[in-house]
């Protein structure tokens, strides 16, 4: 046990996680699915509006997209916002307002 520790410490501990984006990827006919597939993790299908979600590494996103736009198949990519979003809230006192109707 104590070795994978000092393996597990050599490698960069949490360090060694790398950062993940998502991309939605819109094809033409579902039968496509299946070759998609390899471009990176696939975390969810939507066979009615003809789209996926695939995770993949932020180091690979320039050249993943470059090959899947060369695709015939392929109509539209969309890199997830999420990174850009904010998700830290402060606090606000909502206790203190007066909501009541006159």
């Amino acid at each position: 046990m104590i070795s994978l520790y000092t393996n597990y410490k050599q490698m960069g501990g949490m360090d060694m996680l790398k950062k993940r984006i998502g991309i939605y990827i819109y094809f033409k006919q579902n039968k496509f699915i299946r070759q998609l597939k390899r471009y990176g993790h696939l975390i969810y299908v939507n066979k009615d509006k003809k789209y996926l979600l695939l995770y993949i590494d932020e180091s690979d996103v320039s050249q993943t997209i470059k090959e899947l736009e060369r695709l015939k198949y392929v109509s539209d990519i969309i890199v997830s916002q999420y990174p850009n979003i904010k998700r830290e809230y402060s606090r606000e006192n909502h206790e203190a307002r007066d909501y009541r109707v006159i």
